[in-house]
């Protein structure tokens, strides 16, 4: 049972960052490309893969915290700030 506490929140980081990256860069392209079809649905998409990416690092914090799959935890926490240090990566590169 407690592999499964810490493996569920680690699919689901998993899962929401590969959505929110999948999100914005065709949300992006949907965008800028004129034709009117619009970017709502992949913006819809996006905010609901970044729930369920917070939704797995509070789990993975309690599951720290109660000492329940300590390395799955650890794991979970640095998959789901992924997305957060990529964007601080790519602001401080354009800024110089």
């Amino acid at each position: 049972m407690n592999a499964r506490r810490g493996v569920i929140p680690l699919l689901a980081a998993v899962v929401g960052v590969g959505l929110m990256a999948w999100s914005f860069a065709t949300g992006v392209s949907a965008a800028l490309d004129g034709s009117g079809a619009g970017s709502l649905v992949y913006q819809v998409i996006f905010i609901a893969a970044a729930v369920l990416v917070l939704a797995s690092l509070v789990i993975a914090v309690i599951n720290l915290v109660r000492g329940d799959s300590r390395p799955l935890a650890i794991i979970t926490i640095l998959v789901a700030f992924a997305p957060l240090i990529a964007v601080i990566v790519l602001s401080v590169q354009a800024r110089s």
